[in-house]
Order: structure tokens, then sequence, then C-alpha cells
């Protein structure tokens, strides 16, 4: 499987939209090992949009630490059903409608997000977060880490949105742990997915 595409005329496909995105950031490409290329080249082919080419940060060596948290089965927290939804992974952690979650953002008036991941704290602690949709989300991994000994092996952190978003990642760009983010308001599910689809499309012995 290459890109999600299994049938010859679906590799067909993906082999096409990976030259042409190649060619679209070809002046980016020098700013990236070969791993974190085919990393970029997965979410400006997910997005359409080449600005992730330099919108995309890398920091601590994120993809070799998640492929093997993955070949370690650690499990992957995420915000929302929809980042959930697109990750092919069995070991999926989304408590954003449980009732402890609920109950956590109605007694502390807080969001589901920010909630969610307080009640998935063990599981984020030597695990693996992604964040696609929710800064509040993502402010709180990080208050995890800085105030409750809380140890992520890698954090993936995009989330989208003009209120809070570029806040919270300029925030866990300060955090000395593996990290993808991207700079500015842009991010979303489609980058969250294609980044964390990559990582364990390596770890299982493929490109990403």
């Amino acid at each position: 499987m290459f890109m999600g595409a299994s049938t010859d005329e679906g590799l067909e496909i993906a082999k096409r939209s990976r030259d042409i995105v190649r060619e679209k950031i070809k002046e980016y490409i020098k700013n990236f090992s070969e791993e974190e290329l085919e990393i970029v080249e997965r979410v400006v082919h997910a997005t359409a949009d080449p600005e992730f080419a330099k919108l995309l940060v890398f920091k601590n060596d994120p993809i070799k630490e998640g492929v093997r948290a993955i070949k370690d089965r650690v499990p992957i927290v995420v915000d929302v059903n929809m980042v959930k939804a697109g990750v092919r992974y069995e070991n999926i952690i989304c408590p954003i409608n449980n009732k402890e979650t609920l109950e956590l953002a109605k007694k502390e008036n807080i969001t589901r997000a920010k909630a969610s991941m307080r009640v998935a704290k063990n599981y984020i602690d030597n695990g693996i977060v992604v964040i696609g949709n929710s800064p509040t989300a993502l402010l709180e991994v990080i208050n995890l880490v800085e105030h409750h000994n809380v140890k992520p092996r890698l954090i993936i952190g995009v989330p989208v949105g003009f209120v809070k978003a570029e806040e919270s990642k300029e925030k866990l760009l300060n955090l000395d742990l593996p990290i993808i983010t991207c700079k500015g308001a842009k991010g979303g599910t489609p980058v969250a997915v294609s980044i964390i689809n990559g990582i364990i499309a390596k770890a299982l012995g493929g490109k990403a």
C-alpha cells in the first residue's frame, strides 16, 4: 500500500500525485531530511496546499521516535473522532464523548476537548498524541507535560483556526519532546491524519 492506495490504478494516481507535489515544493526540499520530506509530501497531497512545505516543523527526531513508539504498540490519543476515523491503527483513544469527559467539562466549565485530554492523561504518558482540531486540547497536553509529569513519546499538534491555534503551536515548540507541528492558523484533520499515517506506514516497513 502506498499513500493509502492498493490497486494498480490507485497506485498510479498516488505516484503521479507525489511527482506533482515534489515539483510544487521543490524550493523547500533542501530544508528536510528524506524521511521528513515523505511526511511533508503526504500533507501537501492530502490538502492540495503546497504552503505546508514552509509551515511544517519537526523537532527532536519525531519520525524516528514515532516509528519506535508504533512498534511498541503504544496508544494514540486523538482530540476528535474525525481524526480517529482516519488513522489506520487499532489502539486509538478518543474520550471526547465519554461520560467522564462530559461531566468534567461541565464541572470545570472547560471545553470537552480540554477535558478529554485530562481524562486520557494516563494514555498520553508514554503514548502518542495527535491533535488535529482543538487548540484547547493541545494547550492541555502542554499543561500536563509541564505541570503533571506526563511525557508523551511524540506530539503531533496541528490544530486549525484563528483563536488559540497559532498560540498553542508556538507553546508546543517550547517543549523538549519529539514534536511535529505547523506554523500559523492552518492545520486540521487531513494534516494530522496524513502525518500519523505516514509514521505508521513507516513503522510497518513501508515508505511514509
